[in-house]
């Protein structure tokens, strides 16, 4: 008759990595929103570059979707999506962490860093755009907070609800704040 393992190391040992797996396999778990996926990559020093380079070529990809829409040019979308990608990567790893850490989260800067890189994959959903006016990069961005909560969750080990709080009230105040910027560098007008 088999042993069973004890569900924390089963849960550990579903997620070791065999030699040569793709990094096509683990952005599926990525976009999937498998939780187990987002703790063991938050805890794996070795995905770190992967996570940038994921993240970096996920906003490539988005905003490589409003360049051929012809809604910005092309040295905009190379600057603006490695900009757009450091800012909500490291900046938003930053954040999480200073707060996040306040709330009773566990995670250091690099164990937020990872999964959040990999939570940017839907994003690269902004190539396809959909319908008339709808594009796919606000379904991909959708998407990519929810991937984000389940990082934060499982990085953090917080509850869903602290998590989604931790990433949704920035989102907020980046929609409530954007109009006003807009106004302030036109001029009021």
């Amino acid at each position: 008759m088999p042993v069973l393992l004890d569900t924390p190391r089963r849960l550990a040992t579903e997620y070791e990595e065999r030699r040569g797996s793709a990094t096509l396999e683990r952005l599926s778990k990525a976009v999937r929103l498998d939780q187990g996926f987002y703790r063991s990559v938050a805890d794996d020093p070795a995905r770190t570059r992967e996570a940038v380079i994921v993240a970096a070529v996920s906003a490539l990809v988005m905003s490589l979707g409003l360049m051929l829409m012809r809604i910005i040019d092309p040295l905009s979308w190379l600057l603006g999506a490695l900009a757009w990608a450091a800012v909500v990567l490291f900046g938003g790893a930053w954040f999480l962490v200073a707060v996040g850490g306040r709330m009773g989260g566990q995670a250091t800067y690099h164990q937020m860093l990872r999964p959040l890189g990999y939570a940017m994959v839907p994003q690269a959903l902004g190539f396809v755009p959909l319908g008339n006016f709808v594009p796919g990069f606000l379904i991909g961005g959708i998407w990519s907070a929810a991937c984000a909560v389940i990082a934060v969750k499982e990085a953090h080990r917080v509850p869903t609800r602290l998590a989604a709080a931790l990433v949704i009230a920035p989102l907020l105040m980046i929609i409530a704040i954007g109009p006003l910027v807009g106004v302030v560098l036109t001029g009021g007008g």
